[in-house]
């Protein structure tokens, strides 16, 4: 009879260190904020707009300020670059935020990965992606679009692993990808070299 109240001596715990769920998005005259699983409030209606909580623990929110996220304490982590009238897509889990004009990267947790050093930054594709040095973004009414600058390439460390020597890019797709380079277009591979074709 020994078994069973052993096996019933650890079901309390077993119940304490299961994970517990993140909080919920509701909404309160016109405000969202989140409940926990029993309906308490965590996190106070605050936000014009609130999505559910990431397994990593990060939810996208609207505040005065425009886009950012939050933790499940409610306190800001970090504000995304707004691409598409929404936080910046994770690629290959990272996703871009700006920080005084310049570029970078954070992962799933929020945590930046890549520090804003460059003038621009396409997502990552193929572990790589495209970054601008020099170049301007300028407006055409609604339209914008960069100007200037030369192209290269980091990978995930943030390491500018195919200098930046291109006029325009274009993101790799089965280990290739297409440069200008002196008015011409080109492959190249991921070492940076031309390769034979278009």
């Amino acid at each position: 009879m020994t078994a069973p109240v052993a096996l019933l001596a650890l079901l309390p715990l077993a119940a304490r260190d299961a994970p517990s769920r993140p909080p919920v998005p509701f909404e309160q005259r016109g405000k969202w904020g989140y409940r926990d699983t029993r309906g308490a409030v965590v996190i106070p209606p605050r936000f014009d707009l609130a999505k559910p909580f990431s397994p990593e623990g990060l939810a996208a929110v609207v505040d005065n300020q425009g886009w950012a996220y939050i933790d499940t304490a409610g306190k800001l982590v970090i504000r995304p670059l707004v691409f598409d009238n929404g936080p910046d897509y994770f690629r290959e889990n990272l996703a871009r935020f700006t920080e005084a004009g310049k570029y970078g990267f954070f992962d799933r947790r929020g945590q930046i990965a890549i520090p804003p050093r460059f003038d621009f930054a396409a997502p990552f594709s193929e572990g790589l992606a495209a970054v601008c040095e020099g170049c301007e973004e300028v407006s055409d009414g609604e339209h914008r679009f960069l100007q200037g600058g030369a192209w290269g390439f980091i990978d995930r460390t943030g390491a500018l692993v195919i200098p930046a020597r291109f006029q325009e890019v274009r993101p790799f797709q089965k280990s290739r990808a297409k440069v200008k380079l002196n008015g011409q277009w080109q492959s190249i591979g991921k070492d940076g070299l031309p390769l034979a074709g278009k």
